[in-house]
Formats: C-alpha cells, sequence, structure tokens
C-alpha cells in the first residue's frame, strides 16, 4: 500500500495497518477462498459464516482460536479496506487497478486518495474474497452484487486490472422528513408524494423516478416505502438487492440471475398476488409487463435513468423498451431528481401523464428553479386530482383540503422528532385508521392547529 501523506488519522488509516497484521500469504488466503467457495449465502447470518469459515481455516492452517477468530474477521470484514465500508460520510468506493483508490463522499464529491491496492495478485484476492463471501461464483466476467451488509460491488475485468466500485448504501435508510431536512424536497412536494403513493386507500399512483446515475432515484424511492397502505403485499424486483424492505412483512424480494432476467421476474410477480410491484431500475424488455401490470389495476413503482419527463417517456417508446405509446398514460406520475454541482441532490420535476394527442401529453406541476434551488410550482395538480377524487368518492375540493392537512401533519410530525422510516411508518399506519383523531393527538404533541377543517 502508498504512504499516507499526513499524520491525520482517517479511515484509510486501517488498511495500512492491515497490511502490517496479514496472518495469511496470498497463496494461503486463496487456498482458504477456494474451500469456502459455495458454502457462504447471502441468507446465512453472521454466525453461521463465521463458524464456516473457522472450522475451514482451522482445517487448512495450523493456527490458534485467537488466530483463527481473527483471520475469519479479516475474511468477513474485508479488512483490506479498512474504515471505509464503515465511515457514514462515504458513498462509494472505487478502485481502479492498482492506481489510487478514489472515494465519493456525501455533499463534497469525489476524492483521490493515498492508498492503491498493492499488487494484481491482491486485487485479484479482493475481487474474489467479495464473490466468496456474497455467495457468488468468482470469473473473469462482470460482476454485479450485494454484500451481506448491503453494499453494492460491480467488478469489471480490464487489461489494466480489475475494477471495483463499491457503492454503500447507509444503515439507516432516509426518510422523507431526512430529505426535507437535505433539501431534496419541501413539505408541500412531500405531502404531494404521499397522496401519489396512498391514494387515499382508493388510487395510488404509478410513478417512475427517474434521474442520472447517483441522483437519488433509490433513495427516494425507498423513502416512499413509508407511506405504503400497512395491508398491502409488495413484490419488489432488482437486479442487485438495494432498497430496504425490513418494515414490510408482506413483501417478497426477488433479484435477476443468470437463469432468471428481469422480464420472467416482472412477469412471474403477477403470479404472487401483489397490490404493488416495485422494479429497481426499469432498463429492457420487462417495462412492457410493467404496463402490462398497470393496466390489469396493480400499483407499479420504478426507476429509470433518464433526465426528464419526456426524456423518460422517449426511453420507453424506443428499444430495448418498446412500449407502445398509447399505454404509457397508465404512468399517472413522473418524478424526477438530480443532482447538482455542489453535491445537493434535489427533485427536480413532478409531471403528470394527461392522455394522448399525437404524444403523450405531460402536465408540469414542479420544475427546478436554480435560482431558489428548489422545485417550484408551475401547475396545481388536475389530472390525477380528479381521478383520485373520482375514484376516493370525494370532491376535488375535499381532496385540495386533504393534502393541506398532510403538509401541516409533516411539519408536526417533523417537530415532534419523528425522523427514522419505521417512526413515519407507524404514524402513518395509525393515521389512515383515523386521519383527524392522529392529527389532533399529533397536534396536542407539538402545539399547533390540528389543519384545515374537512369540507363537507
Amino acid at each position: 500500500m502508498a504512504s499516507q501523506k499526513t499524520q491525520q488519522k482517517n479511515p484509510l488509516d486501517e488498511i495500512e495497518e492491515y497490511a502490517g497484521y496479514r496472518l495469511l500469504s496470498f497463496e494461503q488466503e486463496g487456498k482458504l477462498l477456494r474451500e469456502l467457495e459455495g458454502k457462504l449465502e447471502l441468507n446465512q447470518n453472521e454466525k453461521e459464516k463465521r463458524k464456516i469459515v473457522e472450522r475451514a481455516i482451522g482445517e487448512l492452517f495450523e493456527v490458534s482460536e485467537a488466530q483463527g477468530r481473527k483471520i475469519a474477521g479479516d475474511i468477513l470484514g474485508v479488512s483490506e479496506l479498512g474504515g471505509l465500508l464503515g465511515d457514514a460520510e462515504i458513498e462509494d468506493v472505487i478502485i481502479n487497478g492498482t492506481r489510487p483508490i478514489y472515494i465519493y463522499i456525501a455533499g463534497k464529491g469525489m476524492e483521490k486518495t493515498d492508498y492503491a491496492i498493492s499488487s494484481a495478485k491482491e486485487l485479484d484476492l479482493l475481487a474474489w474474497k467479495l464473490c466468496v463471501i456474497s455467495g457468488k461464483k468468482f470469473d473473469n466476467g462482470v460482476k454485479d452484487f450485494r454484500l451481506p451488509t448491503g453494499e453494492r460491488v460491480n467488478i469489471t475485468p480490464s487489461p489494466m486490472g480489475r475494477h471495483i466500485t463499491i457503492r454503500k448504501f447507509k444503515t439507516r435508510p432516509m426518510s422523507v422528513i431526512d430529505l426535507i431536512d437535505n433539501g431534496t424536497l419541501d413539505y408541500d412536494l412531500a405531502a404531494l408524494l404521499w397522496i401519489y403513493t396512498e391514494g387515499l386507500g382508493a388510487k395510488p399512483a404509478n410513478m417512475l423516478i427517474g434521474g442520472m446515475p447517483g441522483a437519488g432515484k433509490t433513495t427516494l424511492l425507498n423513502a416512499l416505502f413509508s407511506f405504503f397502505p400497512p395491508k398491502e403485499r409488495i413484490v419488489a424486483v432488482e437486479d442487485t438487492m438495494e432498497l430496504n424492505t425490513e418494515l414490510r412483512g408482506n413483501c417478497a424480494r426477488l433479484e435477476t440471475s443468470e437463469e432468471l432476467g428481469m422480464k420472467e421476474l416482472v412477469k412471474n410477480s403477477l403470479r404472487m398476488r401483489p397490490d404493488r410491484i416495485i422494479v429497481g431500475e426499469v432498463r429492457g424488455e420487462e417495462a412492457k409487463d410493467l404496463l402490462t401490470a398497470m393496466n390489469i389495476g396493480k400499483i407499479c413503482m420504478g426507476t429509470l435513468h433518464a433526465s426528464t419527463p419526456r426524456e423518460m417517456i422517449t426511453r420507453l417508446e424506443n428499444k430495448p423498451m418498446d412500449v407502445p405509446r398509447d399505454i404509457i398514460p397508465l404512468i399517472d406520475v413522473f418524478l424526477v431528481v438530480k443532482l447538482l454541482s455542489n453535491g445537493k441532490r434535489v427533485l427536480s420535476h413532478v409531471s403528470e401523464t394527461g392522455g394522448m394527442d399525437g404524444k403523450v401529453l405531460l402536465s408540469d406541476l414542479y420544475v427546478y428553479d436554480p435560482k431558489n434551488s428548489k422545485a417550484a410550482l408551475h401547475h396545481a395538480s388536475v389530472m390525477f386530482r380528479d381521478k383520485l377524487a373520482e375514484a376516493a368518492g370525494i370532491n376535488p375540493m375535499k381532496l385540495m383540503d386533504e393534502y393541506e392537512r398532510r403538509t401541516k401533519v409533516l411539519r408536526m410530525l417533523h417537530k415532534s422528532g419523528a425522523r427514522t422510516m419505521e417512526e413515519i411508518s407507524e404514524f402513518c399506519e395509525r393515521y389512515y385508521a383515523d386521519p383527524e383523531g392522529e392529527t389532533k393527538k399529533l397536534a396536542s404533541v407539538v402545539g399547533a392547529g390540528a389543519g384545515p377543517a374537512a369540507r363537507k
């Protein structure tokens, strides 16, 4: 490893320390990894994995019990990367062969470190280890998978050595309140998303979230989980598991494999009695199956790489998705998140579909205003508001009252100290059962008004 240039302690110090106390040679570590191949699985708990690794170490090497535990910890904890995976500020760890490691820090951007993997052999061992502890086969192909601790790993071979990109996900997923705090959206937008997501129990919106890589599409999608009605059956389909679904008891999580692609899994999800289907990233032929699911009444959500709602529609219409233009209006709402040059993420577009007139019509409700660094209101919701009011059997003005109340509820919820997805989910479950009662209780806690009176 390269030496550190400054004396200031940082997570990278542990990389250099690891190099000094490596208990196994590269050859011995390779022997151990070969022994462990196929024995570790993602669904095993930490205790099970450690037992398997320690048993293999005891069978292969003459080491003390303490040394065995230490080696097992290094293998399962990927000690070559030191504190990088444990640093909450670091979002991505980027290893370009044996050149210096780069990290992406939230709010700061990309930074070059003073460290590098020392040799091609060590780099291969690191890639091999990441595959083995995740239950994946190691070979010279492109690998995209999730670590047991949740990080997403991409390994790509090249003549210059393997490129390894590790995207970290927060141990505590960001909630809607967190997104309000960091400026991604405001209370008005959050209340609108709440209405879209829950649909007054009558007609939740079919939504796609667009944005470029790293813009925060999955983060926003995950935050909306708190608004899901508690009795919904959810099927989530992903190439690599990124969504945090721990709060959803009745949720099936599906991941693509060499045998089963996204198209097959989305089509199969219809046989799993879902209320809501979520596709982590829509990119191919599965788009048509997702629209088919919408057409038969399933609630569908997903993400898609695009920088505007119109660009999202263009991608859907063309190869490899090839969605017929006349069924695209089944998608009620297009959202776009944007990563600004200063590292801030914002919800930059909220658009509703408005039928067809030669092309798919869009009504832009919110568009990002760079002067105020936030999305500015262009038009009030009309298209989806009227559809939702009809489905819920209420007049549109009463729906607007509910929107105003939820805006105030979110302010009070924030003021009350609620922050986590779990706290917000629990409140929403109570709110759906008794909106007026829960609003009054919350108002009494924070000393605020109880919101607008509902119109008859």
